[in-house]
């Protein structure tokens, strides 16, 4: 064998898991077919538990300065009003401290570690087999094409929705796409606006127009980061979105200062995300984690924090060497996963509701709810912030 543990994708969960594994004494080895982070952004939560963990694994000074803000609250703007969503004052009563990352640093600054060996631009492309158990990946590197075989005790997928390592061991997923796309954008964090606060803008005018939402939260080193949500079609030319995006930005001027001369949707990053749980975890040799088990939408910020729990909960029974690994893992984390899947449920049955029955007043009315009533809102982000961790039972 060439390693105790194969991970075939570099993402949170798998970088953790070797890391930890490593620092344990296995050997292990990760795949990740990208040479360098993306060339895009994207919006990432980080709940308390998860920020543990990776404090753990490097100083918090260094997810600070390079990766993740305290986020000090979510200010909520609905036309020219303004409420504030998520005080700091609440997170204080809660003693539940929420970071915003920029997810490429984070990854990188985990992939940086030295418990574990990375071999980067390795594009797996397909399991190799011995009689019923998975014993290795063949891959192929992405600059050269030459190929190569690598063989493990344990191959563990943690390569996206699309994983490769899912298909080949033929586990089945049924993946239900959400009914909203998103648009990502990065921008310098305006003076303005306050150091550590989240800015949500509703437009009035979604359920007709089909921009719904804009979101912006502050990264390190007065970096900014934000998201359109949009209705499908937008991106694809099939809607007329211009006047639309003009009329939303014009409603109020602090819009402006983030997306100043930026065309819609032209100038952002079109995501379509798609949600579904796989129907088992792994087959002899072959574990899943993350998102090639269970993708999720952006909403409730669970995707990356399921992905951390998954990995603990699979480092620490691979350093124990647990006689049934795969079925006490599944065990321990499906009820979890199960639980932040009902974010992604309900947002979806939300804005899959037809344009006549006002899924943007519907949204707006439960906004102002939880603004209005403290104790709802504070029932809201404590199951947001520990949905994902696993349970003893």
């Amino acid at each position: 064998m060439q390693a105790d543990f194969l991970i075939i994708g570099g993402g949170i969960g798998g970088a953790v898991l070797g890391e930890l594994l490593g620092r344990g004494g296995k050997k292990v080895v990760l795949l990740e077919k990208n040479t360098g982070p993306p060339g895009y952004l994207r919006p990432e939560i980080l709940w308390p538990a998860t920020i543990g963990v990776l404090c753990s694994l490097a100083p918090k000074k260094a997810w600070e300065q390079e990766a993740a803000l305290p986020l000090g609250g979510i200010d909520l703007f609905i036309g020219r009003r303004s409420f504030s969503l998520i005080s700091p004052a609440l997170l204080g009563e809660l003693q539940i401290q929420p970071w915003f990352t920029n997810p490429n640093l984070t990854r990188e600054l985990l992939l940086r570690l030295d418990a574990f060996e990375i071999r980067r631009g390795v594009e797996v492309t397909s399991v190799l087999k011995e009689k019923d158990r998975v014993v290795g990946v063949r891959a192929s590197d992405v600059t050269t094409g030459k190929q190569s075989e690598w063989s493990a005790r344990w191959i563990v997928g943690d390569d996206g929705p699309q994983s490769v390592v899912r298909k080949a061991c033929g586990f089945a997923m049924e993946r239900t796409m959400f009914p909203l796309d998103f648009h990502c954008f990065g921008f310098e964090w305006p003076a303005s606006f306050e150091g550590t606060t989240a800015r949500v803008w509703l437009n009035e005018d979604g359920d007709r127009s089909g921009v719904i939402v804009l979101a912006a939260a502050p990264l390190p080193g007065t970096k900014g980061i934000g998201f359109v949500g949009a209705r499908p079609g937008i991106a694809d030319g099939t809607d007329t979105p211009e006047e639309s995006w003009k009329r939303f930005c014009s409603a109020n001027p602090s819009i402006l200062e983030i997306v100043r001369e930026r065309q819609f949707p032209r100038d952002f990053v079109s995501i379509r995300r798609g949600w579904g749980h796989v129907s088992q975890y792994g087959t002899g040799g072959a574990i899943l984690i993350g998102d090639a088990a269970h993708p999720v939408t952006p909403i409730g910020g669970q995707g990356a924090n399921m992905s951390v729990a998954d990995a603990c909960v699979l480092a620490e029974l691979g350093l124990a060497d647990a006689k049934d690994l795969l079925a006490e893992y599944e065990r321990r984390r499906r009820p979890a996963n199960e639980r932040s899947m009902e974010f992604s449920k309900w947002a979806t049955r939300l804005w899959s509701l037809p344009g006549w029955c006002g899924p943007v007043s519907i949204f707006q009315n439960i906004l102002r709810c939880l603004a209005r009533y403290p104790g709802v809102m504070r029932r809201a982000v404590r199951t947001a912030a520990t949905a994902f961790e696993t349970t003893t039972n």
